[in-house]
């Protein structure tokens, strides 16, 4: 990877922390569980062929968790959590740069033991 690409993935990464950071803080809690709570954020469980591990809906604010996935429903939820604080932030992004904001977020809360 050339070195101009692994920089901007760095300021990625970063903005992806100091979100989570933020959200921690405003919140109160590491608890990814707790937070969808506190935040009145949807969240519903289905089963699908896993083409994608989870969704977040921007129309209904919600996050869809794929229990079919080959991972975690929790830390999918972590990963989600990341894109619909992004949206609720309004940070404009393309795709992949969100990809690298939201993974980054789920990593702050998947470093916890508070869930």
């Amino acid at each position: 990877m050339p070195c101009e690409q692994r920089m901007d993935k760095k300021i990625f990464q970063r903005m992806g922390n100091e979100l989570a950071q933020t959200i921690s803080e405003q919140f109160g809690t590491k608890n990814i569980v707790e937070l969808c709570q506190i935040a009145d954020i949807s969240v519903r469980y289905e089963r699908w062929n896993p083409v994608t591990l989870g969704e977040f809906d921007r129309k209904h604010s919600a996050i869809c968790i794929n229990l079919n996935a080959p991972i975690a429903p929790v830390d999918i939820l972590a990963h989600e959590l990341g894109h619909y604080f992004i949206f609720q932030k309004n940070i404009k992004l393309s795709r992949a740069e969100e990809e690298i904001v939201a993974t980054t977020f789920a990593q702050y809360f998947q470093s916890s033991t508070d869930y």
